[in-house]
């Protein structure tokens, strides 16, 4: 075969696109251009020159102008205007008229969610003390061949029987259970038409919340007993609407409208409803009489059209209840009951909540005696219980409430805005305070800020810690914060209150809050102070694994808002509390602090900040074990990465090199840092050898030789080995540049030899390594076209050492991939048998082989020599390939590559034609593909001819 002769610059015009000045922007439509900005949109995008989609566009008919339509705002317009108007009018309508089905579904869905929670917080021990009262829950459901439905009655009429049993104790699960099966008795019962007993049984059950002899399981108890009052309620509630709506045979009389009133509801069905409140009104007991009327509360809407009355009475009622708890959860069902039925009237739970603060207070404060309350824990204890009555009924006076009915209700209560004198004049538990917070919107917390802070202030008792409520007022001032000018009074007031807690948690708690209130008002001064403050209370009193909670998230804010990592680090005492974290806290800090700069693209150049990040990175490494996922690993060998190429010495190449000499020495587990290591050295050379000038040319090479030295060194202890051999190619390029031939062949020799290292076909099973070899010769190929021969072993020493390992290691292109890379090297001797190189070294002192070696007959010899072999090898590798679509286009491949290397003569074209044919037999070929190709075999026939 012989080499087909080309001209790179000649074919390189011939072929190149030919070229025009572009005076406007490629993108601009011509029409645009006759579009003024103010006819197509406003603001940033009017100032632009980019043209607007035609769709988005119409024709003004009236101003004849183009109009753009933004597309989300004409959705919005299309939206119907009268939903807010029907709303108002269905709000008003249910106020009126009471909760309807769905509004009571709702209210349904909001207990369970919040019993469950509520169950889930208070537990106790396993095994109950049961008194007098509740001891019955303990008997066996069946002796003596009785029913329990007829034990459970025979007990309730005869309770001195009952207290004569020894059974004291029961299991927590087994209580539960039976209280399930009374459950299921009452609806039983009632299915069967026995409703005096399902009531009789209601009673029994309802009897049981006078018993706080358990307070902690009180709050458990009260969620199984009013289930089974709410179920009572609903059988009581179905009953007389199905009297309302069928005649006693069953047959459907008229059904009563959805929101219904009492002059819907017939006769007979409200003397039944009667019927059911003069039984529970005769029931001796108070407290069993009061669960039973608001189990059925509801169906005092048949009988009366706004029964506020009721609720008033019942909140009264109350009252009557000695015990502080039994009378604290009777209000939480009251609040419960009344959301069934008049959900947006206030007034009684507003007198009920004062009712209760005023019991609460005195419990707290000793005058007034509950049995088992004897020490301050269990007075805390009892706070404890009563938190979820507040937060309910709280919660039900907010409900649905508009911001001018929220503004009544704080009038309500005495707050009036801008009016802290008012405030030593109401009576709010720290409790209250705070799910009264909880309740508000931030907007009106924003604009009672004042009030409402010296509300919190002067809350100070054993409900809740007062913390809790300056935590929550910070979360509140965050989400819409106040005026302006009130900014730092409000901030003062807190920090002076604060920073005399002795507790570093409550202190770290409340700060964490207000940092992002100082961030967002961009209160430099008080930052420091703040930080001061942590710091002192830190050095103090030293830090536990809690504490560390919330001082970590306070350092991620402070991170999170600046935008150089400098102005973080040098904050006062930043630094001094980063020493004090440890363990899982303190790596993950230190993540997020290179999570920051890598994600700012910030380059790092002050000398401090650099040595911090340094340190950062170094215990980043350190925390690295056996134990760490690899994940992490990942994670922390990326991050330091990302820093070290962040590093910028301002051009100082010689310290940026010192620099990455202590990165290997300290960072030796990342293998990806090592790699970064090794491009950084190669782009220190190379931009050195670019920007130093001339008469400076020795210590640039100085320069160059310790960086290709530094690579050296470093790259042999990547473990990949196809990082390594694309490394060594890397730093053989910058090597070459500067006319370090010896480095370059060194380096080569280093790659190729890393090829022998794969000893079997066993460690080509990974695809990426085989395609990676692949890839590493082409561009081994295309590099030794610029390399210069070697003046004693011959213009071909480097390639024939590849060709050899190759020979004797076949497994290393296993099947069609051998193709490619024989094909590369092909390409390699077609290249340097051309009298002018593809492309040159740009120094000058790199003299390549067309210079050195054309012309010289046995140069050329030994070209075509090594390529009749390859192309040989190539041809075999193709005829040993199993027929198949790839099979077919390595043909197409391998014929268009011979014809653009060699000339077209007869064996060329022989070899051509068979290639052809093996694609044509393969019904999986590219037709297009195949056609061009013959296309191109006939036209370099023609031309040869």
């Amino acid at each position: 075969m012989e080499f087909r002769l080309r001209m790179s610059r000649e074919e390189e015009s011939a072929y190149c696109l030919g070229r025009k000045a572009a005076n406007n922007h490629p993108l601009l439509n011509s029409s645009a251009s006759s579009i003024t900005p103010t006819t197509i949109i406003t603001g940033a995008a009017s100032k632009s020159n980019f043209a607007v989609d035609s769709s988005l566009q119409f024709d003004d008919a009236e101003s004849g102008k183009r109009v753009f339509i933004d597309p989300l705002s004409e959705f919005i317009s299309k939206s119907p205007p009268s939903v807010a108007k029907k709303s108002e009018r269905l709000l008003d309508k249910t106020i009126i008229r009471g909760a309807s089905d769905e509004a009571v579904e709702t209210a349904l869905k909001e207990w369970s969610i919040y019993k469950t929670l509520m169950m889930h917080k208070y537990t106790c021990a396993n095994t109950i003390t049961l008194s007098a009262t509740s001891d019955f829950i303990a008997k066996s459901i069946k002796a003596g061949g009785k029913s329990s439905t007829t034990m459970h009655l025979e007990e309730l009429d005869n309770p001195e029987k009952n207290a004569e049993e020894e059974v004291k104790i029961i299991s927590q699960q087994e209580y539960v259970r039976r209280l399930c099966e009374l459950n299921d008795e009452i609806a039983q019962a009632w299915q069967q038409n026995e409703r005096v007993i399902a009531l009789r049984l209601s009673i029994k059950v309802a009897r049981l919340l006078s018993d706080t002899s358990v307070p902690q399981f009180y709050p458990t108890l009260f969620v199984l007993v009013t289930d089974i009052m709410d179920t009572l309620g609903s059988l009581v509630w179905k009953r007389i609407k199905m009297k309302a709506e069928f005649d006693d045979e069953g047959n459907l009389i008229r059904p009563l409208p959805q929101n219904f009133t009492c002059n819907d509801v017939p006769y007979e069905a409200k003397d039944t409803c009667n019927n059911w409140f003069y039984k529970i009104a005769s029931i001796q007991e108070l407290l069993p009489r009061i669960y039973l009327e608001m189990a059925i509360l509801r169906c005092w809407h048949f009988l009366e059209e706004n029964p506020l009355h009721v609720c008033q009475r019942l909140a009264m009622m109350i009252r009557g209840i000695a015990d502080p708890l039994s009378s604290a959860f009777a209000r939480l069902y009251l609040a419960r009951a009344a959301k069934t039925l008049i959900p947006y009237e206030t007034g009684f739970l507003i007198t009920s909540l004062g009712d209760y603060t005023a019991i609460f207070q005195r419990v707290l404060s000793g005058n007034l005696s509950i049995k088992w309350i004897k020490s301050y824990s269990e007075k805390k204890m009892y706070a404890r219980l009563v938190q979820p009555v507040i937060e309910w009924i709280v919660k039900c006076i907010f409900y649905h409430a508009d911001q001018e009915k929220t503004i009544h209700l704080l009038r309500c209560f005495g707050i009036q805005k801008n009016d802290c004198n008012q405030i030593q004049n109401i009576h709010l538990l720290s409790v209250g305070v705070h799910y009264f917070l909880k309740q508000l919107p931030a907007s009106v917390v924003s604009n009672y800020a004042m009030v409402l802070l010296k509300l919190v202030e002067n809350a100070v008792d054993h409900s809740m810690a007062q913390y809790m409520n300056y935590r929550l007022l910070g979360f509140k001032l965050c989400e819409c914060g106040p005026p302006r000018e009130f900014c730092h009074a409000i901030l003062s007031d807190v920090l002076e209150v604060i920073t005399q807690y002795s507790d570093l948690k409550e202190h770290l708690m409340v700060m964490d809050v207000y940092v992002d209130f100082i961030l967002q008002n961009s209160m430099e001064n008080e930052l420091g102070i703040v930080l001061d403050n942590i710091f002192d209370h830190v050095k103090r009193t030293g830090i536990n694994d809690t504490e560390l909670v919330s001082l970590e998230s306070v350092i991620l804010k402070l991170i999170s808002h600046f935008t150089d990592i400098t102005c973080i680090l040098s904050l006062d005492h930043f630094v001094d509390i980063l020493d004090v974290l440890y363990g899982s806290t303190r790596v993950s800090v230190y993540k997020n602090i290179l999570i920051h700069i890598s994600r700012n693209n910030q380059t790092v150049q002050d000398p401090v900040t650099r040595k911090i990040l340094f340190d950062v990175c170094k215990v980043l490494h350190d925390s690295i074990d056996s134990l760490t996922s690899d994940d992490d690993c990942r994670q922390i060998a990326h991050l330091v990465t990302r820093f070290v190429q962040l590093v910028d010495f301002a051009g100082d190449s010689e310290k940026h090199l010192s620099f990455l000499i202590d990165c290997r020495a300290t960072f030796g587990k990342m293998d990806p840092l090592k790699e970064a290591l090794s491009h950084s050295s190669n782009y220190l050379a190379s931009r050195t050898s670019k920007m130093v000038k001339e008469y400076h040319q020795r210590q640039v090479t100085d320069f160059v030789k310790a960086c290709v030295s530094f690579n050296e060194v470093t790259i042999p202890s990547i473990r990949s080995i196809l990082k390594r051999l694309h490394l060594f190619l890397e730093t053989a390029e910058v090597a070459l540049q500067n006319a370090l031939l010896s480095h370059t062949e060194g380096l080569l020799k280093t790659a190729i030899s890393c090829l022998q290292e794969i000893q079997n076909i066993d460690d080509l099973k990974d695809r990426e390594l085989g395609e990676g070899i692949v890839a590493f010769i082409q561009k081994l190929s295309a590099f030794l076209i610029v390399l210069p021969g070697h003046p004693t072993q011959g213009a071909f020493y480097l390639l024939k050492g590849l060709l050899t390992l190759l020979d004797s290691q076949p497994w290393l292109i296993p099947g069609l991939t051998n193709i490619r890379a024989f094909s590369a090297i092909v390409s390699l001797t077609a290249a340097l048998a051309q009298k002018e190189l593809p492309y040159h070294v740009g120094n000058k002192e790199v003299i390549s082989n067309d210079e050195l070696y054309h012309g010289e007959s046995s140069y050329n010899a030994e070209l075509v020599a090594i390529s009749n072999v390859l192309v040989q090898k190539i041809i075999d590798s193709l005829n040993q390939a199993p027929n198949s679509y790839a099979r077919a286009n390595q043909a197409l491949d391998i014929c268009n590559f011979l014809l653009i290397s060699f000339k077209a003569n007869s064996e060329v074209v022989e070899s051509c034609t068979n290639l052809i044919k093996i694609a044509e037999s393969s019904s999986q070929a590219n037709t297009r593909y195949l056609q061009l190709t013959t296309e191109f075999l006939y036209r370099c026939t023609q031309f040869q001819k």
